[in-house]
């Protein structure tokens, strides 16, 4: 179970080094015991729950008995998601607002049956998936309704895999790993890896149009929903699970994105793809992120892009090896970047998955591209460290948080012409608002 201010189970250990902790104290200038606000769960601050007793009733009836829950606990759970002001929040001991109740529906009927009492007793509905929102996603207001409901989607949770048509329909409360898990068992894989992965859902990653960090090559998880069925106070709607069609408007495409507003996603029907044989992550450095940038364009334009491609700009590159400390391979690949005439440099890593020989020809052709546009490769050490930690960026922010240290992302698209000035702008503007 998430931890109720933050990322991950109590068990996981601390992904922040102690040395990565000296480093950033000499360069943020932090007070050795600076500390970051965080009350223990009995002291959250919870208003009372505004459910009537005719609701709570209603709900009782339509979700089955046990499956309304309005303990103080999960009440708290499920009143923010994981977004930086949500952090802060609960940090401080405030669940204002929270939602009244969680109600967990096991099936289409039960979802039915609990909107149709919700519509009856104006009680909000807020779907929440994996909890793991950055743009208030699963906050619970109630607008002008008497009450507002969390509806989590957990026992949602059947997958079924067509393998010869290559497709896979899964609940909308599956959480990706348990996805692939069940997947693998068929020898498909989703390949949809965002960076909340470990507790992302189905229905979340369709209702918010979410990408991965293998996107480029699986495609976005819009590029991958072939049916989707959506429940909501006046009825379903449930395009088939067909590869397309001519007959006017596509209805998934009011789905997919639609973020909880237009009614609960309670099952998707994805492409999937044969697991791969080989996957293998390598790492290239060049001498500016305008370098890097440009590399990039023209893997993308020249039908040589690999499946993942993440390119760090000089500062978050200065970072990265910071974290991973003074080593006999990080002295060496500074020598070695030094000799090419590169001091500094964007640290980029690029991967390939699929069968043997697709990977090997695919990624010669993306090496070339990247290798005439200025990149210095490191071979596989830097890919295989990223991928061990490529999920471990949530855990990292926590650390912070807890050292006093404020972090957060920014996501955004734009296209390759103005990209060096969208860069510069908002990197710009960060810089000038921290030093006000």
């Amino acid at each position: 179970m998430m931890r109720w201010w933050g990322w991950g189970e109590e068990s996981h250990p601390p992904a922040l080094p102690p040395h990565a902790l000296d480093r950033l104290r000499h360069e943020l200038g932090l007070a050795p015991g600076a500390r970051g606000e965080r009350v223990d769960l009995d002291a959250v601050r919870l208003p009372d729950s505004a459910l009537g007793e005719g609701a709570r009733a209603a709900l009782d009836r339509a979700a089955g008995a046990g499956w309304v829950r309005d303990d103080r606990e999960s009440r708290i759970r499920h009143a923010a998601g994981r977004g930086l002001p949500d952090l802060l929040r609960l940090r401080r001991g405030e669940a204002d607002p929270a939602p009244d109740a969680v109600v967990s529906p096991g099936g289409d009927a039960e979802l039915r049956a609990v909107l149709e009492a919700c519509a009856e007793h104006r009680v909000a509905v807020v779907p929440f998936g994996g909890g793991t929102s950055v743009v208030g996603g699963v906050e619970p207001l109630r607008g002008g309704c008497e009450a507002v409901i969390a509806l989590d989607l957990a026992r949602l949770d059947k997958v079924d895999v067509d393998g010869r048509s290559l497709l896979a329909t899964a609940g909308a409360g599956v959480r990706l790993p348990e996805l692939e898990a069940r997947l693998a068992h068929a020898g498909v894989t989703l390949g949809h890896f965002p960076q909340s992965f470990e507790y992302a859902t189905v229905g979340g990653c369709v209702a918010t149009r979410s990408a991965g960090q293998a996107s480029t090559g699986y495609g976005r998880i819009d590029e991958l929903v072939r049916g989707v069925r959506l429940a909501a106070p006046a009825g379903d709607l449930a395009p088939p699970a067909l590869p397309a069609s001519a007959a006017g408007p596509d209805l998934r495409e009011l789905v997919v994105g639609s973020e909880g507003a237009l009614g609960v996603i309670s099952e998707a029907t994805l492409t999937v793809r044969p697991a791969p044989a080989v996957r293998r992550y390598e790492g290239v450095v060049f001498a500016s992120f305008a370098e890097g940038a440009e590399a990039l364009r023209a893997c993308a334009q020249r039908d040589a892009a690999p499946d993942v491609a993440r390119l760090s700009d000089e500062d978050e590159t200065r970072l990265t090896l910071a974290l991973a400390g003074e080593t006999r391979a990080t002295r060496a690949m500074g020598l070695y970047l030094r000799a090419r005439g590169i001091r500094g440099g964007c640290l980029a890593i690029v991967g390939w998955e699929g069968a043997g020989h697709h990977v090997r020809r695919r990624r010669a052709r993306s090496l070339a591209v990247l290798r005439h546009a200025g990149a210095v490769p490191l071979g596989a050490a830097p890919g295989r460290a990223w991928a061990r930690a490529r999920f471990e960026g949530p855990y990292l922010r926590d650390d912070l948080l807890d050292h006093g240290v404020l972090v957060e992302t920014l996501e955004t698209a734009h296209r390759w012409s103005r990209l060096d000035d969208l860069y510069r702008n908002v990197a710009g503007a960060l810089r000038a608002a921290l030093r006000a």
